[in-house]
């Protein structure tokens, strides 16, 4: 019963990171990141990886306020990647 309950809490947990993640995803669109699972070959610049999405649309936004960049991307694969038009 105890194993059970456990399992049902962790995909209740599961659940909840994965409708936080759609939400950030939404945001991220909004502010004018590209979010996708591949880089578009417009964006072919590779800038770094980083374990969660936030850091990534943060670095990629700082890129763009110094004028570092125009568009980025964070694609999902095993950590965020953030691509760079240059």
């Amino acid at each position: 019963m105890k194993r059970m309950l456990a399992a049902a809490g962790f995909v209740f947990v599961l659940a909840g990171f994965a409708q936080a993640a759609a939400a950030e995803t939404t945001t991220a669109h909004q502010q004018g990141a590209v979010v996708t699972a591949a880089a578009p070959a417009d964006l072919p610049v590779h800038r770094g990886k980083f374990w969660f999405h936030s850091d990534c649309i943060t670095a990629g936004q700082q890129g763009v306020d110094r004028g570092h960049w125009s568009q980025y991307q964070c694609a999902e694969g095993w950590m965020w990647n953030l691509w760079t038009d240059r």
